[in-house]
C-alpha cells in the first residue's frame, strides 16, 4: 500500500491518501475531493465542481431530449396531417373545410336533383332517373365526409398545438434550470 501526498483544492491543506483511493474528504475543510491519478502526477479535484458540471450536462441532455421529442412529434403531425388532405380535380392537395364541403356538396346535390327532375319530366328510362338520385346521395355522402374530416383535422391540430406548447414550456423550464 503506497501513500501519496496531495493538496486539498478547497483549503490547500496537505493530505495523505492511499494510491487506491478515488474519493476523499478533507479533514480540515470537509471538502469532498476526487483523487486523480495521472501518469505523471496525483492531484485532487473538488467534487462540487464535478457535481455542478454533471448537473449542467444533465440539464443540457434534458433540453436535447425534449427538443428531439418536439421534432418527432412535429414529424408525426405532418404525417397525420397528410391523412386529412383531400385531392382536387387537378391533383392539388388541400385540407378540407366545413364550408367548402357544404358548398361543394350543395352544388353536386343540386345538379343531381336537376338531373333527376329533368330525366323524370322527359320520361327517360329508370336508370337515368336513378343516376340522378345516386348522384345526390353521393354528393351528400361526400359533403358529410368532408365536413367530418375537417372537424377531425381541427380537433387533431388543436391537440397537437397544445402538446407542442407544453413541450416548449418544458424546454424553456429545462433551459432555466
Amino acid at each position: 500500500m503506497k501513500i501519496t501526498k496531495v493538496c486539498c483544492q478547497g483549503c490547500g491543506a496537505d493530505l495523505q491518501v492511499d494510491e487506491d483511493v478515488r474519493y476523499v474528504t478533507c479533514n480540515y475543510c470537509n471538502a469532498r475531493l476526487e483523487v486523480v491519478h495521472d501518469p505523471s502526477v496525483t492531484h485532487t479535484r473538488l467534487m462540487e465542481k464535478l457535481e455542478k458540471t454533471t448537473e449542467r450536462m444533465a440539464g443540457n441532455l434534458r433540453v436535447i431530449e425534449l427538443q428531439n421529442e418536439l421534432a418527432r412529434m412535429d414529424r408525426e403531425w405532418e404525417q397525420e396531417r397528410e391523412g386529412f388532405m383531400v385531392t382536387g380535380k387537378h391533383g392539388h392537395r388541400s385540407l378540407p373545410t366545413t364550408a367548402g364541403s357544404a358548398v361543394g356538396g350543395g352544388f353536386a346535390a343540386l345538379f343531381g336533383v336537376i338531373w333527376t327532375v329533368a330525366a323524370g319530366s322527359m320520361g327517360a328510362p329508370a336508370p337515368f332517373v336513378l343516376f340522378g338520385l345516386v348522384f345526390v346521395g353521393f354528393a351528400i355522402f361526400n359533403a358529410v365526409n368532408g365536413a367530418s374530416k375537417a372537424e377531425a383535422h381541427r380537433s387533431a391540430e388543436s391537440l397537437h398545438e397544445s402538446q407542442r406548447a407544453e413541450l416548449l414550456r418544458q424546454i424553456e423550464a429545462a433551459r432555466r434550470e
